[in-house]
Parts: structure tokens; sequence; C-alpha cells
């Protein structure tokens, strides 16, 4: 029957399986066996504020011992844990750890956590993973408690029972009595039969003797004992003191012992659980010993007279409680009772002190009155119901009394008031009525100050035998008075000037409704005044989410003056449109707002034509430069933002100045208009089309590749190409020059890009015109194009700043008479890294953009300069050659400076020679002439640079007034290895010698050629044979050293 029970209790605990793994509880004996509720109770109080699910099962051993009962127990627990897994095992006592014990084969590693074991060998768990708290009992310690309470005691009585736990317990006494053979016959063990037979034993003894009850739980036929009953019974009998190695049986009269707490078991077994649960990748803790601790029975000892003065006072308890305690409850209600009369008695003399102190206040308040009364500067008087004076202070009687006035008669009857006074005064007094006050104003004829104006206020009141009485009070207002005139005046004048004021004036109150507003407003907004009051501003405006001023007054961009100013569109009654500057002052005083409105329509609509013109070209109507930068800069920061790709076309008309100069400037004008037409009826809809200037025009394509964009140049010319402009009966066809640069992560800014795709045109141009030219990163001429461009900043730079350097070449006689020194000044310019600049590019870029003239003149001043301080240098001199390029001789500024600079200074002209070249020379004729003879005039000499490279220089030869013919250097350079070069500078020389001028071969690199020249006869050599161009301080140190 046991068997199925249990069965069934397993069946039922397997159905409620958790979802969790769960820690295990196995107690030994039945639920309500002392030690298995302590142990569990502590046990659990020590893990409650953890996380840790647990299910708590009870063997019920300490009532079935027999071995058929545990096989079965074994049978059914191996069907558990063959079903179900636990985070760890948890058992009390011995037989729950030898059931895991020999259930190994199903618990496998499950941490087995024990407590409670008595008579502790290792081999109770060694086929399982299991470690745990031991019950060693501290037989030595309470036998020592015994002789120290007990000095005379002969004979230790040990008891126990017939359970497998007394057996243990007998075994361990057993091995203490090996170890301490001194207590052979000092401690006696005793197993009673039953109840009955440990009572006549316990009788049986004397305070010799003691009783060291171990455990007593179940007698010899296997029933339980120990209850309640029991443990009174043992102590009422017993004649010798009884000491316990457990808790039971403290209370009953049991003086104590070194004793061992289920409760205290359960906590240090939940410890090493908490411990090995938490470290669940180590090694098991090792095996504790279980905490005794001592505890002694106050009113047992006393009994008993036993010793405790060695004892500590914090293991004894049961103490007689002291008197405070055992009479509490008498003392509080004693306490209570004094407390109350005393309080009574306090408010008692509280309330008799209030009484007096209000009479003293009473009498202080009487005396204040009175002196307030007389004192007061307002003017107090009592009446009677008819009006006539019972009491005054001193200065209503000041006011009121006099020689010729009846004190009797009632006040109205005095005649220095005035009639409104009477009146107000009998219809008060006529009145039967408890009104609070009366007030009113009245004027009061005073000899000395003459009219007075008083405020008066009447109020009723009752004596004590209820007659009616009248408290007058007066206050001179007349200076208020004066004043609210003169404010009513101000405000009168303010009203007046707020309506004739030339600007749009309103007023808000504070739910935004219009409360005043003057003329000029009616008059600006063409509304009446009915139509203005009471409506909102906003219903004036032409925007309908304007905001109102009074949320303007919530931005944060207001005026530190307090002032909000704001343009705002209004909207007349006629229909046409305000353009009104509202100046928003908020009136702090009373919440409003004041509104201060400009007229500034015409102002507006000239503005946004301004702005129009700004961004607009006149003539074209296209945009203007300036807006077309803004819009290839916001170009630009998209590029940035995202992988987007946009194109920049730059065209430049070709030829435009013919046109200018053959049919005139409007013809030139109406071309430009018909370019921009027809650009905007080629161009894409999403295209930005500016006019940059002149005959310069630029485009921005969105989004446009290199292929798209190379499509639309070539759209753009055709069409320029195939419809004709006429003008004036004249036709002709316009060509454009269009330089491309795509807008991407190459660009760097918007003047990077402008320039590269200007550089593409120029590129375009020298290819033949009518074409375009798309800027690639790395292209040499696009680059050789950049740094002509880079090489006009450093000019400028260099002219500003003072840096451009003079070097010198020597240019040597090839006869035998010519030993005097004889130059030809060169210009360097530095770049940013410190390299010098190729003249091949800075001197044509300078020529381009037409700030040639302004470096020649920076040279020729510098040159002058450097030969005045260098007088000994100056004696050597043959001749000095500056070079002079094609802008400088059509300039006539720079042609006045020259001329100026060569008359007053003090180096003969005769030894300055300029040179041209034949192009500059060409295309400018008619001004080298003039210059030629001018500066002939003053002694100068001229050369004629780079001779033989034009197509006609033989034809213009003739007519330049030059002195000396410089020999281009392509057809020098190689004269030692190619007869036809030998043959052209033959030919120049004996041309030039013919027409009596001297030459100059240039580009000398070597001897041969030397000797060449030296036999055909040429005057002078230069080129790297002679030597290279160097600093004219190196040129100095040279001669010096000569």
């Amino acid at each position: 029957m046991r068997f199925c029970c249990l069965l069934f209790g397993l069946i039922v605990t397997l159905s409620v399986r958790a979802t969790e793994q769960e820690v295990l509880v196995i107690h030994s004996y039945h639920q309500g066996f002392f030690w298995t509720d302590d142990f569990q109770f502590g046990f659990s109080q020590e893990i409650e504020d953890t996380n840790i699910s647990t299910r708590v099962l009870y063997l019920d051993t300490k009532r079935f011992q027999d071995k058929a009962y545990f096989e079965q127990l074994i049978q059914l627990y191996k069907t558990r844990f063959l079903q179900e897994q636990y985070r760890a095992i948890v058992v009390s006592d011995n037989n729950a750890l030898m059931l895991m014990n020999h259930l190994s084969d199903v618990v496998g590693t499950t941490p087995i956590i024990f407590g409670g074991i008595n008579d502790y060998q290792p081999y109770l768990h060694d086929r399982i993973n299991a470690t745990g708290v031991i019950e060693e009992h501290d037989i030595k310690g309470n036998i020592a408690l015994i002789e120290r309470l007990q000095p005379s005691v002969e004979s230790i009585y040990m008891i126990s029972d017939h359970s497998n736990s007394g057996a243990a317990v007998r075994s361990q006494v057993g091995r203490f009595l090996v170890d301490n053979p001194e207590y052979q016959n000092k401690l006696v063990s005793f197993i009673p039969n039953d109840i009955n037979q440990l009572i006549e034993f316990l009788e049986g003894l004397n305070q010799k003797s003691s009783v060291l009850f171990w455990l007593y739980t179940r007698d010899r036929q296997g029933l339980l004992v120990g209850k309640h009953q029991d443990w009174v019974r043992i102590n009422q009998v017993t004649k010798a003191p009884l000491y316990i190695v457990h808790d039971l049986g403290l209370g009953y009269g049991t003086v104590g012992g070194v004793i061992y707490s289920g409760r205290q078991h359960g906590q240090q077994t939940a410890r090493v659980l908490l411990e090995v649960l938490n470290n669940p990748r180590d090694s098991l803790p090792s095996v504790e010993k279980g905490l005794p601790e001592l505890k002694l029975d106050y009113q047992a000892i006393m009994k008993w007279g036993l010793g405790i003065e060695e004892e500590l006072s914090s293991f004894i308890f049961n103490r007689p409680l002291p008197f405070s305690q055992r009479y509490e409850r008498e003392l509080k209600l004693a306490t209570s009772l004094a407390t109350f009369f005393t309080v009574v008695i306090l408010i008692l003399f509280y309330y008799l002190n209030r009484i007096r102190k209000s009479e003293l206040l009473n009498r202080e308040s009487q005396t204040l009155l009175e002196l307030v009364f007389d004192q007061s500067y307002q003017f107090i008087g009592v009446l009677n119901h008819q009006g006539c004076v019972v009491s005054t202070n001193r200065k209503l009687n000041d006011l009121i009394y006099s020689q010729h006035v009846n004190p009797e008669l009632p006040l109205w009857e005095h005649p220095n008031w005035d009639d409104s006074f009477a009146q107000h005064l009998r219809h008060f007094l006529s009145r039967d009525t408890d009104e609070i006050a009366y007030q009113f104003e009245a004027e009061f004829w005073h000899a000395e100050q003459g009219a007075l104006v008083l405020e008066i206020s009447l109020k009723n009141f009752y004596l004590l035998n209820h007659h009616r009485q009248c408290l007058l009070e007066a206050r001179d207002i007349t200076s208020r008075k004066i004043t609210e005139e003169r404010l009513y005046q101000r405000e009168a004048n303010l009203s007046h000037y707020y309506d004739k004021q030339p600007v749009m004036m309103v007023t808000l109150d504070d739910r935004d409704r219009i409360q005043q507003v003057n003329q000029f407003a009616e008059q600006l907004l063409g509304y009446r005044l009915d139509s203005i009051l009471g409506h909102k501003l906003n219903q004036f405006y032409v925007q309908e989410d304007t905001l109102l001023p009074r949320q303007v007054l919530l931005q944060p961009s207001g005026s530190m003056t307090g002032v909000w100013r704001r343009e705002v569109e209004y909207r007349h009654s006629d229909g046409h449109i305000l353009w009104i500057r509202e100046n928003i002052k908020p009136l702090i005083e009373t919440g409003h707002l004041l509104i201060v409105g400009e007229d500034i329509t015409e102002t507006k609509h000239l503005s946004e034509q301004l702005q129009y013109q700004a961004q607009h070209d006149v003539l074209t109507g296209t945009y203007g430069r300036n807006y077309f930068e803004k819009l290839l800069d916001e170009a630009l920061k998209e590029v940035a933002a995202c992988t987007r790709v946009h194109a920049m076309l730059y065209l430049d008309l070709d030829q435009l100045k013919i046109l200018n100069d053959t049919a005139g400037h409007e013809a030139g004008d109406a071309a430009i208009v018909f370019c921009s037409d027809l650009l905007y009826q080629v161009l894409p809809k999403s295209a930005t089309l500016a006019r940059m200037g002149g005959d310069e025009f630029a485009i921005l394509l969105k989004d446009c590749s290199a292929p798209d964009a190379k499509k639309i140049a070539n759209l753009i010319i055709d069409s320029l190409g195939q419809t004709p402009f006429v003008w004036q009966g004249i036709q002709c066809h316009l060509r454009c020059s269009i330089g491309i640069r795509l807008i991407d992560h190459t660009a760097d800014s918007p003047q990077m890009v402008h320039a590269q795709a200007d550089t593409a045109c120029q590129v375009a141009k020298d290819e033949g015109r009518g074409r375009f030219s798309l800027y690639c990163y790395g292209d040499r001429e696009l680059r050789r194009r950049e740094e002509q461009m880079e090489s006009v900043a450093l000019v400028n730079n260099a002219i500003a700043n003072q840096r451009v350097e003079l070097f010198a070449q020597r240019i040597q006689s090839l006869s035998t008479k010519g030993d005097g020194l004889y130059f030809e000044i060169l210009a360097r310019l530095r770049n940013a890294q410190g390299e010098y600049l190729s003249p091949s590019i800075f001197m044509p870029a300078t020529e381009r953009y037409n700030i040639a003239h302004l470096l020649d003149k920076e040279v020729v001043n510098k040159a002058v300069n450097w030969l005045e301080a260098h007088a000994a240098l100056v004696e050597k001199l043959t001749l000095c050659s500056i070079n002079l390029s094609g802008h400088s001789i059509g300039n006539q500024q720079f042609i006045e400076f020259l001329v100026d600079k060569l008359t007053h200074t003090s180096i003969p002209c005769e030894k300055i020679c300029f040179e041209v070249t034949e192009t500059a020379a060409i295309s400018n004729s008619d001004r080298a002439h003039q210059l030629f003879q001018r500066l002939r005039a003053l002694g100068c000499s001229f050369a004629l640079d780079d001779f033989g490279s034009g197509l006609s220089s033989f034809g213009y030869l003739k007519t330049l007034p030059v002195d000396i013919v410089k020999i281009d250097g392509i057809f020098v350079r190689d004269m030692d290895t190619n007869d036809v070069d030998q043959l052209m500078v033959r030919s120049i020389h004996k041309l030039a010698k013919q027409m009596g001028k001297k030459t100059v071969a240039e580009f000398v690199e070597n001897r041969q050629v030397m000797d060449i020249l030296s036999e055909i006869g040429v005057d002078y050599a230069q080129g790297y044979a002679i030597g290279r161009p160097k600093p004219l301080v190196e040129l100095e140190t040279e001669c010096d050293y000569g």
C-alpha cells in the first residue's frame, strides 16, 4: 500500500513537470519531524531571494526502515531520474544520501548537496558527484560543558534510540571513547526500550549524575516517540540535569548544550548549493562540518543550581524579564494619566495667561486707536443719525470749525461745502441700510488753501444701545485731480498725435484684435474705421499663413531694443497689394501690441527690379555672371554630397570683333541676343544659361555625363553654323568655340571649374575654332594652358611685390674688334614651390591676358635702375638689350613711361637696345614706327628678334627701322649638320648686311656652329656655347673678375 501511494505521487509529479530544470530536495524523514522541518525552513529562507525553483520530497524512513521499503524507493526514484533532470539534488540525513549513491548510474554527474549526515565517511558518496555539510556532534565539547556546570558530576548517561541514526550515534561515541579512554567509566550509553523505561531510568538518578540526551525518536518496537507531552513528562520526573545535542528539547526544562540546529544546517547547505550553481564549471567544494552553537536555558540552570559564571551571557536564553518589562502595561497607564493631567494644567495656565494678555492688548489698542484717530492725516469724524458731529480728529476739527459756525447744526449746513455734499449726506442718512460703505467726492472751500476736492467715505456702525452712528472719512485728492486732468489732456494730445502720424499705426488688444488705428492706416488700406476695428490684423494680409504679430514675438530673431521688424503683404480694399514694413512693439503695461507700419511698396518693387538686374544680363535676359557662380557653387555641393556628375560649357563666339568693326556695336549686340535665343531653343529645359560678359556664355547642365555634354556642344555648334544671322540685309553665319568641364569629385571650387572650362575653350580656339574641347585631368596641352593662367597670377603678384628677377645672357662678338660687354636682359619668375617658371609659359600668358606691358614696365624700370646703380659696369658696356612685347608697343601709357624713363636716366641711351619680335612689330606696325622714331631720337637702337620665323619676314625687313637682326634659332641650332639651315642663315646675313644691319645668331650651342657663323661673317653669337642666363649679380661678379 505504501509503495502504491509513492508510485501515485511520482506519477502526479511527473505530470506537472516544470518547463525548466529545478533543484530537487529529498528529506530522509517525514514532514512534521522536527529536524526535517527545521532543515527545510532554513534552506528555503536562504534561497528565497534567488530565482531557484525547488521541488521537495520526503522518504519517510524514520517510520519505515526495513530493507524492502528502501529497495522500493530505489526503483521508484530510478524511474523519476530516467525521465527528469535537475540542476542539482539536495538531500538531508544519511538515508537520502545512501539512496542517491545507489542511483549513481541514473543520477550521473548531477551535483548532489547533502546535509545533516551523521557518522560521516567518504564511502557514503563514493559513486556520485557530491559534497555538503556533515553533522559531527561535539561529544567532547558537551562533556566539557557538563563538567564546567557540574564540577562534581560522576556519571554522564548518553541516551540514544533504536533507529539507524541511533546506531550511527553510538558508533561515533565508540570512536570517541577509543580516542579518549579517560571517559570509559564516566560516559555510559543507555538505550531504553520504550518511553516508560526511559522515565523509570531518569527517576532513579541523582544530582551527581547528568544525562546527555542525544536522540530518542524510535523505541524498540519501531514506534515514534519524542512528542510534546513526552518532553514535558521527561523534564518533570528527571532527578538529574538533562543536556541535549539538538534544539528539540529547548524550552521544556533541559539545560541545553553544544547543539546542532536543523535550521542552521539547512542554511549552510543552501549556501553550498548556491556556490555550486553559481560556478557550474568549477569542481565541487570540499565537504564542510556543521556549525554547532552553545545554548543554555537560564530557568533550568537556576532549577538545578548550576554555575554559569564562566559562560557568556549571549549563549543564555529564557532569562526572567526586568521590572520595566514585567509591569510594562501598568507603567504605561500611569505615565499616560500623569501626562494627561499635566497637559490639562498647562492648558489652564495658557488660557489664563491669554486672558490677561488680551485685557492688556485691549487697553493698548484703545489708546492706540485714540492716538491714530487724532494723529491721522485724513479727516475723520463721527456723526449721529441727524448728521451732527459727535466727535472729530484734529485735522477735521481744523477744517470745519470756526467762530462763525454753530457746532450743533448738521454738517451739511456748513457754508463752505458745495451743494453735492449735502445731497449725498442726507441721502445716506435717510436710508435704513447696513451698506458697508458709501463714497462720493465733494468740494470744500478753505480760506487759505482755496478749493479742496475731498474723497468722502461714509460707514454705519451701532453702539451697544443700538443707536446708529456714522463714521466719516475724507481724504484730500486735490493734487490727484489736478494730475488726472493733466493726464487726460496729455492722453488727448497723444491720441491726436497718434491719429495724425504719417505712418500706419495699429494697436492690437490681448486677443490680437484691432483696438485702434490712425487716419493714415485707413487711407493706406482704403477701409473705413468701422470695417477695421474689432477685426484681426491677418484678415488684411495677402498670405493666409502669415504669422500673427504676437507669434512674431516668439521668434528668436527679436531686436535687442524690444522691437520686432518684418515685411508683410497687405491687400488694399480695391485688391492691389501693398508691402508694409511692420515694427512691432509690445506694450508691457497693458499687454497690447503697437504696430507702426511703413509703406515700402515702391522700395520693394525697386528692390525686386534691382535683384533681377543683379541676377540677369540686361541685353539678353539670361542669368548674369554672379548668379551663375552661385549656381555653380551649389552644383559643387551636390556633387560632394552624392555621386552625381554635372557639366559646365564655356562658349565663346568667334570673330565677333570683326562684326562690331564692320557693322557696328548694335549689330554685335543683336548677334549676342540672336545667339542667346538660339541657345534657349536647343538647350534642355533643365540647363542654365548665363552670359559671362562680352561674347562669352556659360551653360550648367545638371546630371550630365561626358557623352551627353559633347552631344549638346555639337548641337550648339551645328545650330549656330546652320542658322544664318541677318542684320540690315547682311547675312552671316556665327561660329563658336566651347570648353567643357565635368563637375565631379575632381572639381574643388567654382573658380577652378570656370578657369578649366575657359582653358578648354582656348584649346578649342587654338585648334581651329568652331569646335569643342573637353577638359581632361592630366591632358598635357590643358596643363600647359593652366600653367599659363596660373602664371598670370604669379606675374601680377611679382609685379605688385617687386619680385620680378632679372637675368642676363651674354652676346659675344664673332670678330676680333668686338671686345665690349653685350648682354640681353631676361625676366624670370618663381612658382609657389620656389622653382623658376619657364618664360615659354608665362610670356604668352601675359600677352594673352593683356598684362605684358606691366611686366615690360617692371623689367625696364628695374634694368635702368640697376644700370644706374652700377656705373663702373656701364663704362664697360657696349649694348644692353631689353625685350618689348607687342602689347607694350601698342600701349600708349607704356610708351609715355618708357620715353620719360629714358629721358631722365643717367645711362647713355646709345647703350640701350630694345628687342621686338617680328610678329609684334608687324601686328602693330604703325605704333612700332612711331616708337622707333621717338626712341631713336633719344639714341636707342632696335633689334628684330626671331627673324625668319614669319611668313613675310623679308618683305617687312625693308620697312622696319631696326639696327640688328637676330636670326631665329631654328636655323642656327643644327647648322653643323644641315646644309639648308646654313643656306638660310647665309641668306639672312647677306640681306641684312646689304641693308646696313648687324646680325646676331641665336641658339648657338657648340663650337662647330660658332666656326661656321664666323666663316659666314655673322657679327654676334648668343647661346649656351657662349653662356647660360644668370642673375645680374653674378654677371657683375663675372665682369669684376673678367
